[in-house]
């Protein structure tokens, strides 16, 4: 008999393939798991020229999707189920369970909400270098760069594997990347989250490397649910995480937390 649900949200650039190691060991201990595709995201945008339609996507866009995808895994009176997001689907996952649309969440490099100030030059600088190097990111999408990739997201990958990794990545909505990296540029506030209605049991994890979404802003985020979010941050481990050395500890860690927590959320 399944323990219940899990879907599992994918960042910027990606789609839900990146979970294949983790869905395995989530599925070995008797969850049911589910790993979307955001809008123009799936495979069969790898490698190819922007979806004509992708640049109007936003962050609250990619949120309808999912809530469409959780109204169909509670049809029946189904729990809610556990949500699990990486880096821009960590951002989302905060705005679902705020909606009370999760029984749990797990926060892997997550994105910050609106109004989280950066805690390190990295985030400044990385934000500061995409507008430069891209003028107005609204209006437009963009094609992954291997070499922002390779610096910023996939250092700790093994470089033999970095360019099959990259062959798999997929454009990227710049008005999605607009209202997470420059929030403070986005009057909509696209990225809020009302914190005060997440009131589910949170596990944020950081790697002491990462810097797309370094550790001390996502000890900050797990500051926004005091009682409710658990921290712990990884030494040696970057953002990208999926392919890095330390996945299998990260999905361990992972899967021992939710086995603790959602059976009994």
């Amino acid at each position: 008999m399944s323990k219940g649900d899990i879907l599992l949200l994918h960042g910027a650039f990606v789609g839900g393939w990146v979970f294949e190691k983790l869905r395995g060991e989530l599925n070995r201990r008797g969850w049911k798991t589910h790993a979307p595709d955001l809008p123009f995201h799936g495979a069969d945008f790898a490698g190819q020229l922007p979806h004509p339609d992708l640049h109007r996507q936003g962050v609250e866009d990619y949120r309808r999707f999912l809530e469409s995808e959780i109204a169909r895994l509670m049809q029946g009176g189904s729990q809610p189920p556990v949500l699990l997001g990486h880096s821009l689907g960590g951002l989302l996952a905060q705005q679902l369970a705020a909606r009370n649309l999760a029984r749990a969440a797990v926060l892997l490099a997550p994105v910050a909400p609106w109004g989280t100030l950066p805690h390190t030059m990295a985030e400044v600088e990385g934000a500061l270098g995409l507008l430069w190097k891209t003028g107005n990111l609204r209006g437009k999408a963009l094609p992954p760069d291997f070499e922002l990739a390779a610096q910023y997201s996939m250092d700790r990958i093994p470089p033999a594997l970095r360019r099959d990794i990259f062959t798999r990545l997929v454009p990227e909505s710049g008005r999605v990347l607009f209202e997470t990296l420059t929030w403070w540029l986005d009057w909509h506030a696209a990225t809020q989250v009302s914190a005060h209605r997440v009131q589910i049991p949170l596990l944020v994890i950081a790697g002491s490397d990462d810097k797309v979404t370094p550790a001390p802003t996502c000890r900050a985020v797990a500051g926004q649910y005091p009682g409710r979010a658990v921290f712990r941050e990884v030494p040696d481990l970057s953002h990208f995480i999926f392919g890095e050395p330390k996945e299998d500890e990260v999905n361990a860690m992972i899967a021992d937390w939710i086995d603790g927590h959602a059976a009994s959320a």
